[in-house]
């Protein structure tokens, strides 16, 4: 895949999508905005492909918006986004197919923290930070973090770091349930393998519609969920059955 602002590497059926702007600490443009959601897509519908892993290239995972266009007034912080805006990829991430996990390697910063509360796993390295910037830049949340932020830590978490915008270590988030797992620099993405090569290897219709289950009840009702529940475990027990 020709592409600019990322570098693109599959191994054993695992996708290592690593930012790959690091003279400006992979901040975002619109040209990286838009290979995300091509990139994206495609791996979508692409069965040889079934785990994805986002990290970046040293010495940051990710700065964020590319604060270039930002300084350079409303009109040029706008054409930075994709097309139709930042929805795009929050959806495409919400209904994707398969497992994404976020390999926190350096600092995640603004839209580089908030794109990771869209993974389905997030892992750091020792060294990494945290840091939801946008009161200290006059802006508010974006990227859907103001809705998963407190499903993930907490409303009283989330008030913390939204409000105050204070760097957090790889501990502390591990420690408030940010990141599930925390591990030393060098062992950072030969973790990430082994998380992804045993996802790979289990039921890809468990996995997928686990997944589905799972972000689906965080807006469902006790009762509905019991009922989607019933449907989905027989659903899932027919598949497993007949082979797949």
């Amino acid at each position: 895949m020709n592409l600019e602002c990322f570098l693109y590497d599959v191994r054993d059926s695992i996708l290592v999508l690593t930012m790959n702007r690091p003279e400006v600490r992979n901040a975002w443009n619109r040209q990286m905005h838009d290979e995300y959601l091509k990139v994206m897509r495609a791996v979508n519908e692409d069965d040889s492909i079934r785990v994805v892993i986002l990290t970046g290239a040293p010495p940051a995972f990710s700065s964020g918006t590319d604060l270039k266009s930002f300084s350079e007034g409303v009109a040029s912080f706008e054409a930075s986004l994709s097309r139709g805006g930042a929805g795009q990829e929050i959806t495409l991430m919400r209904e994707f197919k398969k497992p994404i996990i976020a390999a926190i390697n350096g600092a995640a910063v603004g839209l580089g923290a908030t794109i990771t509360l869209m993974c389905d796993i997030r892992m750091a390295a020792e060294s990494a930070t945290i840091c939801f910037r946008f009161t200290q830049l006059g802006v508010v949340p974006e990227f859907a973090s103001p809705y998963m932020l407190p499903r993930i830590v907490g409303l009283g978490r989330a008030m913390d770091l939204c409000l105050t915008a204070r760097t957090i270590t790889a501990r502390e988030a591990l420690e408030m349930g940010l990141v599930s797992r925390v591990v030393p620099d060098d062992q950072l993405m030969p973790a990430a393998m082994e998380l992804a090569r045993d996802l790979a290897s289990k039921k890809e219709h468990a996995i997928r519609m686990t997944r589905e289950m799972l972000y689906r009840h965080l807006d469902t009702d006790f009762c509905t969920a019991v009922q989607h529940d019933a449907v989905d475990f027989m659903e899932a027990v027919r598949l497993t059955f007949d082979g797949r």
